[in-house]
C-alpha cells in the first residue's frame, strides 16, 4: 500500500489544489452577487427618499418647459433630479463595502465627477446651462481625472494610432475628447424611459465580466456598483417614469464609465481597446452618427432634434400601433425592443476582450449595421404610413358611397310617401 499511496499523492494534491479553485470561485461569484444586491437596495432607497421629498425640491427648481422641447417624448414632468439618487447610491455603496479604504481609484473617481455632475445638477434645476457649458465642464471633469490618475488612453490596438499615442499630449488630448464625448453621448440616449439606464447597465455589466477576466477585481467592483445603482434607478424610470436621470445623472454617469474604462485599458495591457468599444458601443455610436449626420446637413452639433434612432423607433411603433398619441405606450416599448441590440455589442466586447483584430472586425459589422438602421427604420415607417393612408382612403370612400347610397333610398321613400298623401289632382 505504501508505494500505491505515494504513487497516488500527486494525483490528490492536484484534486485538492481543483476543490480549492472551485470553492474560491464560488466564494468570489456569491460575494459579488451580495455586493450587486446590496448596492441594488441602496439605490432603491435613495431614489424612494428622493421621491418623498420631491415637492420639497420644488421649491429649489425653476419651470423648464421639457413638454414642448423638439427632442421630447415622455408623457408628464416627473422629477429630473434621479441623478442626485444614483451618484448618492454610489457613494454610499462604495463606502460601505470599503472600497474607498482600499485603494485611491473610487475617492478619486468621484472627485473627478464634481465638475460635470454640478453643472448637471444646476441645468436640471432650471439654471439653463448652455450645452456648450456642460461640454466644457465634461471636459474638465475629464482633465481632472488625468491628473488625479496620471492615466490616459494608452493606445488604440492600431499600428498608426500607437505611434501617434506613444507621445503623451496627443494620448492627452485624445483620452479628454473620448472622456467629453462620451458624457454627452450618455445625455443623447437618455430620450426614453428606461433607455439610458439600460445602456449604462449592460455596459457596465460587461465592463465588469472584462475586468473580472483580467484579474482587475477593484476595476470589476466598482462597474457591479455602478451596475446595482443604476438598475436601481431604472426600477422608477421604466415602464412609468416617476424620476429622471437628467443632465447630473446622464453626464455623471457618462463620464463613471469613461473612466472604468480607460483605467481598465490602462491596467490591463492584454484586454483589446475594441473590446472595451464594444462593451460602451451604443452611445459611441449614437454621437458619432449624431455628430456626422449634422454636420452633413450643415447643422448645429450642439442643438437637438429628433433624428436619433430610438427617437425613430417610438414614431414608427406610433404609425404600426399606438397612433400619434401613444407615447405612454411606444416610449417603454422603444426601450424594450431596442434591448437586444444594446445588449449583443456588449456581449461580444467580453467574448473578444483579448482579441483586438476580431472585436476591430465585429466593432466594424456593428457600426455598419446601426448606420443601416436609421434609413431602413425611416423607409419602414414611411411604407407603413402610405399603407394605412391607403387604407383610410378606402374605408373613407367606402362609407361615403354607402352613405351616399343611403340618402337615395331615403329619398326615394319619402317622395314616395309624399305622393301617397298628396295624391295629383286630376
Amino acid at each position: 500500500m505504501g508505494p500505491f499511496i505515494r504513487q497516488m499523492r500527486p494525483t490528490c494534491d492536484v484534486m485538492l489544489q481543483y476543490v480549492r479553485a472551485v470553492l474560491l470561485v464560488w466564494i468570489v461569484e456569491i460575494a459579488m452577487l451580495l455586493l450587486f444586491l446590496s448596492s441594488l437596495l441602496i439605490s432603491i432607497v435613495a431614489c424612494a427618499a428622493l421621491l418623498g421629498v420631491g415637492r420639497q425640491l420644488g421649491a429649489f427648481t425653476k419651470p423648464r418647459n421639457d413638454a414642448v422641447a423638439v427632442q421630447c417624448s415622455h408623457v408628464g414632468n416627473p422629477l429630473r433630479v434621479g441623478g442626485i439618487a444614483v451618484i448618492f447610491g454610489l457613494v454610499v455603496a462604495t463606502g460601505f463595502f470599503g472600497i474607498t479604504q482600499s485603494s485611491t481609484i473610487a475617492p478619486l473617481l468621484l472627485l473627478s465627477l464634481l465638475p460635470v455632475f454640478l453643472t448637471g445638477l444646476a441645468e436640471d434645476l432650471g439654471q439653463r446651462v448652455s450645452p456648450c457649458a456642460r461640454i466644457v465642464a465634461a471636459a474638465f471633469s475629464a482633465m481632472l481625472a488625468v491628473a488625479l490618475f496620471g492615466v490616459w488612453l494608452p493606445r488604440g490596438d492600431i499600428a498608426v494610432v500607437d505611434q501617434a499615442m506613444s507621445f503623451p499630449l496627443v494620448a492627452i488630448i485624445l483620452t479628454v475628447t473620448f472622456s467629453t464625448g462620451f458624457c454627452h453621448a450618455v445625455n443623447l440616449v437618455d430620450g426614453m424611459n428606461g433607455l439610458a439606464a439600460s445602456v449604462v447597465t449592460a455596459s457596465a455589466l460587461g465592463c465588469a465580466a472584462i475586468a473580472t477576466l483580467a484579474a482587475q477585481s477593484e476595476i470589476a467592483s466598482l462597474s457591479l456598483l455602478l451596475a446595482a445603482v443604476t438598475t436601481g434607478f431604472l426600477l422608477f424610470n421604466w415602464p412609468v417614469a416617476r424620476l429622471f436621470l437628467g443632465d447630473a445623472g446622464a453626464y455623471g454617469l457618462g463620464h463613471m464609465l469613461a473612466w472604468l474604462t480607460l483605467l481598465l485599458a490602462w491596467n490591463a495591457s492584454e484586454v483589446a481597446i475594441p473590446a472595451l468599444a464594444l462593451v460602451i458601443f451604443w452611445p459611441l455610436a449614437d454621437v458619432v452618427h449624431t455628430i456626422l449626420r449634422r454636420l452633413a446637413v450643415q447643422a448645429s452639433i450642439v442643438q437637438p432634434d429628433r433624428m436619433h434612432l430610438h427617437q425613430k423607433v417610438r414614431r414608427a411603433l406610433d404609425i404600426l400601433w399606438f397612433g400619434y398619441n401613444g407615447r405612454r405606450c411606444s416610449n417603454p416599448l422603444t426601450t424594450l425592443f431596442l434591448l437586444p441590440f444594446i445588449a449583443t455589442p456588449v456581449i461580444t466586447g467580453v467574448l473578444l476582450w483579448d482579441k483586438p483584430g476580431a472585436a476591430w472586425f465585429a466593432l466594424g459589422v456593428f457600426s455598419s449595421i446601426f448606420a443601416a438602421s436609421h434609413p431602413l427604420t425611416t423607409r419602414h415607417a414611411k411604407l407603413q404610413r402610405r399603407v394605412q393612408s391607403r387604407r383610410f382612403e378606402a374605408l373613407a370612400v367606402a362609407r361615403a358611397s354607402s352613405s351616399s347610397l343611403s340618402s337615395i333610398s331615403q329619398g326615394s321613400a319619402l317622395v314616395g310617401q309624399i305622393r301617397a298623401d298628396h295624391p295629383p289632382v286630376r
